[in-house]
């Protein structure tokens, strides 16, 4: 038996079928997701979607693992230390399904912007918190394209949600971001928009935003909880599956520490 047959789609995700049908399989072979990212939440949304049969993946990240990731990037390893992020992604989809198509570039900007976003269907923004211009440019663009955006983040003991749709509010209007402001102004309005409910306020003071080290405390577990909850609703949104989750102004904050769950709407 040829590896054709061994890893044929009827194969690899047949386990889905009955939460999705043969057809949904198919269709999300011709299905592109973009994610900018490879870090704590990247590398794991690109394996799970890859894994529930998306047949294409656009990566943007130019980091080289280190010791420091080990607790929050599942593609770091004393094996992987010292290698692109991107590089070592790529590797792990092939592994996963040897058809994948793997795009990758190391810095969106706006020179490559266009490009990247080519073929899209949906954007799972994965940007490291401290990058806020290259942010602010994909969110533009993929308005521009008609493409939406999903953003889960993990934050202390939870994970936050928004969706972002071409003819909603745009990211600048619901994150306060003034063009003209500094770029902390910026990251600063953009951590507020993250988690309203400020559930983790609950049983910690701060998750210790450091904007000078640009560092912020994380777990691998809430890494993939944001993982879990931002892939399932890009698989939705490719499939064009009913579901209850309204996009932005609304957003959600589910805390297990906190024992919470809250939906906001952001005047």
């Amino acid at each position: 038996m040829g590896n054709e047959t061994i890893f044929s789609r009827d194969v690899l995700f047949s386990r889905m079928i009955g939460l999705v049908s043969e057809a949904d399989i198919q269709t999300l072979e011709g299905k592109r997701v973009a994610i900018p990212g490879c870090g704590g939440t990247g590398y794991t949304y690109a394996e799970c979607l890859v894994r529930m049969g998306v047949g294409a993946i656009n990566i943007a990240d130019a980091d080289t693992f280190g010791p420091e990731n080990m607790n929050r990037q599942f593609g770091c390893s004393t094996h992987t230390i010292g290698r692109k992020n991107s590089e070592v992604l790529t590797e792990r989809l092939l592994c996963i399904n040897p058809a994948i198509q793997v795009n990758s570039v190391d810095f969106l900007s706006e020179s490559n912007v266009d490009k990247y976003l080519d073929g899209v269907d949906v954007i799972c923004d994965t940007l490291d918190f401290f990058v806020i211009e290259p942010r602010v440019l994909l969110y533009q663009e993929a308005r521009r394209r008609n493409i939406p955006v999903v953003l889960c983040c993990p934050v202390a003991f939870g994970v936050t949600a928004h969706i972002f749709m071409p003819d909603g509010m745009t990211f600048e209007d619901y994150a306060g971001i003034d063009p003209q402001a500094s770029e902390e102004n910026k990251l600063r309005k953009f951590g507020e928009s993250l988690a309203p409910s400020a559930l983790h306020k609950r049983y910690i003071d701060s998750p210790q935003l450091d904007f000078s080290a640009r560092k912020v405390s994380s777990l691998s577990a809430t890494c993939l909880m944001a993982t879990s909850f931002g892939s399932m609703i890009a698989l939705m949104l490719l499939l064009k599956m009913e579901f209850h989750l309204k996009p932005v102004p609304h957003s959600y904050e589910f805390d297990l520490r906190a024992n919470a769950f809250n939906e906001v709407q952001r005047s």
